[in-house]
């Protein structure tokens, strides 16, 4: 089910090879862009405040709605590029509600 609300993807990526997995980073960075999709955060040392710091790049997207993450993540173009990031990384993908709460 999609709906209008904002989506935060939230990406937990174990880079296993750098210099293939830079070739991904070339071409879907300048995508978003193109896209006008809004990227929050990249962090190869993300700090951890409780628990045990995880040595993974995170990555934090914003998408304006559900049909926006999936226009980007099902495109031709990112699926010709999805091999490139899932040869040389390992990680996790979630797609998040972002809340608007008003207190």
């Amino acid at each position: 089910r999609r709906n209008k609300m904002s989506k935060i993807m939230v990406a937990l990526i174990d880079i296993e090879d750098e210099q293939g997995y830079l070739e991904y980073q070339n071409i879907v960075l300048p995508m978003f862009l193109e896209m006008g999709i809004e990227v929050l955060a990249v962090d190869d040392s993300p700090k951890a405040i409780e628990g045990e710091t995880r040595e993974q790049r995170m990555v934090v997207i914003k998408f304006e709605s559900d049909e926006a993450f999936y226009n980007w993540y099902d495109s031709p173009e990112y699926k010709k590029i999805l091999p490139i990031r899932l040869a040389n990384s390992k990680g996790e993908v979630h797609l998040l509600d972002e809340q608007n709460l008003n207190f």
